[in-house]
């Protein structure tokens, strides 16, 4: 069972990025902030669980998909694991409205540095809105999803 938890954090990343790759509300997509959900929440609560190996595998993915350059997603989704670590002692997991916080704060710098580079525009601060109103469903469903294989583990 350990090693299904280890590698279930990069399977989750992969089918959301599939499932919601060329999803669009309104004229505007969806993706890239909500992918950054399941990442944050990994790096927050099981960083074990999601090493740079997978986010720089799932930055490639991502930037293949998406037809921007290849490396940039990975080396922002590892730079965020790289700060991630100095960042999670400071965190409050049991209190949702200061994770949902952080993780807007997180997911607009993320965009901001990934829209400059690849001069999206306005379209990325419109992901980061519904990454952000987002974030709290999503972040219950990864919540039990985790719970469930701490319980099998």
């Amino acid at each position: 069972m350990r090693s299904l938890q280890a590698i279930f954090p990069f399977f989750t990343l992969i089918l959301i990025l599939l499932g919601g790759s060329h999803v669009t509300l309104g004229g505007y997509p969806v993706m890239p902030a909500v992918f950054l959900i399941p990442v944050y929440y990994w790096l927050v609560f099981r960083p074990d669980w999601l090493p740079l190996w997978s986010l720089f595998g799932v930055g490639l993915f991502y930037d293949a998909l998406m037809a921007h350059d290849l490396g940039l997603s990975s080396f922002l989704l590892m730079l965020s694991s790289v700060l991630g670590q100095y960042i999670r002692p400071f965190l409050i997991p049991h209190n949702f409205l200061f994770m949902w916080g952080i993780f807007g704060v997180y997911s607009l710098l993320y965009l901001t540095i990934y829209g400059c580079l690849v001069s999206g525009g306005l379209s990325f601060v419109i992901s980061w809105g519904y990454g952000f109103l987002i974030y709290p469903l999503m972040a219950f469903g990864l919540s039990h999803l985790h719970q469930r294989l701490q319980s099998y583990g």
